[in-house]
């Protein structure tokens, strides 16, 4: 029992890494991946070749199903152009179950060194990222030992002990079920790379065959579509290019099952294993190494014949997508876009500032309602509503991308009479909302969840404060937006004199909360971290809504006056 229990460590130490390294990569990269995919993309040539390089650099399945889906959604690329760079991104992410195949866990704990150094006493966002990367694939390293060595004490390669109940030469007659349960295991955890890793795990000790690996890489690539399916099976465009891809990848997956059942016998024999590992220059190393480095071959192979059917199909493929997925009537359609400005012609430059001011000002009601709703999920322990105000955020995003591209165009088109300063003051705001939606999504949709899932409860005279500082925050929100929409400069800086009580009342909860911590108050202390945090990012949304206020000062201030810095600056 300890020794399953040690490999099932082993296998959460490795789903955590997975999980960790796209936090890493987030960090490290944030939304600069998908703008990269964008300039990339515009010659077919070129999509296929960004997939490969950007999946290199993010090694991570989820990101880039993430990272497809929302691009296609948002409208950058086509289902097709997106399609080709994921067959290219499919072959750079097996780089991970490269580095694995490599035999790299003694290694380990200098990776993980050199992570904690630069993660834990470095300040730059930058080099935080690499040491959050690093420490990632340690712990993937380290997984990969840890099941390892595990499965050889247990000595399950002779069927002993508890591995005696399973009959693997039974278990690996059955591909089609070997690569259902993988497909089932990829999707469950959310990475083809932490199935396949673990495969390789338990292959380095002879517990696993690689008659039977072969249709855990297969089907593990299957259950990586499946999930890009499930993200993007809400909008029509990414359903389109979800399901074109697991077609391709199934079709593929299906003639591999099929060799692997008719002439498998040929296959898992050690000269096909030194053959793989030969491709990988690996031709002398010993019979466990050419193992993993043979399940990798296959890995990689995989994905590269995927791409080589795929690339040439890609029209017909997605031409078959749109008659299995059409366009929804008007009247069914749900999908969100804007509601002032449009594709079309221009009608004017008054009018276009107009729409792009509209606009702007619908993104603050969604802010608005985020952080009521926010709020509400806090207060009542809803995490339903808590995840669906993350997911708003896209919305604010998209709405973002849109206005600036509309911006832009104006700017393109009637560059001889547009107002460039209107044009700035609409961006700076737009700015100062989109980073409003990032904290309400990353930040305190988060610590919502975090008291969610720990069961905390703030101590009552906490909740009370965190209600009163919340309050007038929200009403701040809304001033800022009557007064960005008015250029009202009375409200501007009945606005500024909120932000300086607002600063100064931070710092006295704050000072609150520490005096009940020192009181022993057990709420306080179960709350703590989550308390001020929640003080922090609301003071940063204050601060946002503020900077509005200084640009309408700024901006109505007489020619021959100086302008005034503002209250509490």
């Amino acid at each position: 029992m300890t020794t399953l229990l040690t490999i099932f460590g082993g296998v959460a130490l490795l789903v955590f890494g997975v999980r960790y390294l796209r936090k890493g990569l987030d960090r490290l990269f944030g939304k600069r991946l998908g703008t990269w995919m964008q300039r990339l993309a515009t010659r077919p040539g070129w999509s296929f070749l960004s997939g490969i390089a950007v999946s290199v650099l993010a090694p991570s399945s989820t990101t880039m199903s993430l990272l497809a889906v929302h691009t296609v959604r948002a409208g950058h690329l086509t289902p097709g152009q997106m399609l080709r760079i994921v067959l290219g991104a499919n072959i750079g992410l097996t780089i991970m179950v490269m580095l694995i195949a490599l035999n790299l866990q003694d290694f380990a704990p200098i990776v993980l060194l050199a992570g904690v150094a630069l993660f834990q006493f470095t300040r730059g966002n930058r080099s935080r990222g690499i040491g959050q990367v690093l420490l990632a694939i340690g712990f993937i390293f380290l997984a990969i030992g840890i099941m390892k060595d595990a499965a050889v004490r247990a000595d399950v390669s002779k069927g002993t002990g508890m591995w005696g109940i399973i009959n693997f030469d039974i278990l690996q007659s059955h591909v089609l079920l070997l690569a259902l349960f993988a497909a089932a295991m990829a999707m469950a955890l959310q990475s083809s790379t932490a199935t396949i890793g673990l495969a390789i795990g338990l292959g380095a000790a002879e517990v696993v065959t690689f008659r039977m690996a072969i249709p855990v890489v297969l089907g593990a690539n299957v259950g990586l579509a499946l999930t890009t399916l499930i993200v993007g099976w809400r909008h029509h465009e990414p359903r389109r290019l979800a399901l074109a891809n697991l077609l391709l990848k199934s079709v593929v997956a299906g003639l591999g099952l099929a060799v692997v059942a008719l002439f498998g016998v040929y296959l898992w024999t050690h000269p096909f294993s030194y053959a793989a590992a030969a491709l990988l220059g690996a031709q002398v190393w010993t019979p466990p190494v050419s193992f993993a480095l043979g399940v990798a071959a296959v890995h990689t192979g995989y994905n590269i014949v995927v791409a080589a059917v795929g690339l040439p199909a890609v029209g017909v493929v997605t031409s078959l997508m749109e008659r299995i997925v059409p366009v929804p009537p008007p009247h069914a359609r749900k999908t969100f876009g804007p509601k002032y400005i449009t594709e079309g012609p221009i009608g004017g430059v008054a009018l276009a500032m107009g729409q792009s001011l509209r606009e702007i000002t619908h993104m603050s009601e969604i802010i608005r309602g985020m952080l009521h709703d926010a709020w509400t999920a806090l207060k009542t322990n809803n995490e339903r509503l808590a995840r669906d105000v993350a997911e708003r955020d896209d919305q604010i995003d998209l709405l973002d991308t849109e206005v600036k591209r509309f911006l832009t165009r104006l700017a393109r088109e009637e560059a001889g009479e547009y107002d460039p300063e209107e044009q700035m003051r609409q961006l700076r705001y737009l700015a100062e909302l989109e980073t409003i939606g990032d904290i309400i999504d990353k930040n305190i949709s988060e610590l919502v969840l975090k008291k969610i899932r720990l069961g905390a409860e703030f101590s009552s005279e906490g909740a009370q404060e965190m209600e009163d500082f919340y309050t007038k925050v929200a009403e701040n929100v809304e001033i800022a937006e009557t007064a960005y929409a008015t250029r009202d400069r009375d409200l501007a800086q009945q606005l500024l004199r909120h932000k300086e009580r607002i600063d100064h009342y931070q710092h006295e909860l704050r000072d609150r909360h520490f005096a009940r911590l020192n009181a022993g108050l057990a709420e306080a202390h179960e709350t703590s971290a989550i308390h001020l945090d929640l003080l922090t990012h609301l003071q940063r949304i204050n601060s946002c809504v503020s900077h509005g206020a200084y640009a309408i000062l700024q901006d109505t201030e007489p020619k021959d006056a100086p302008v005034t810095s503002g209250a509490g600056e």
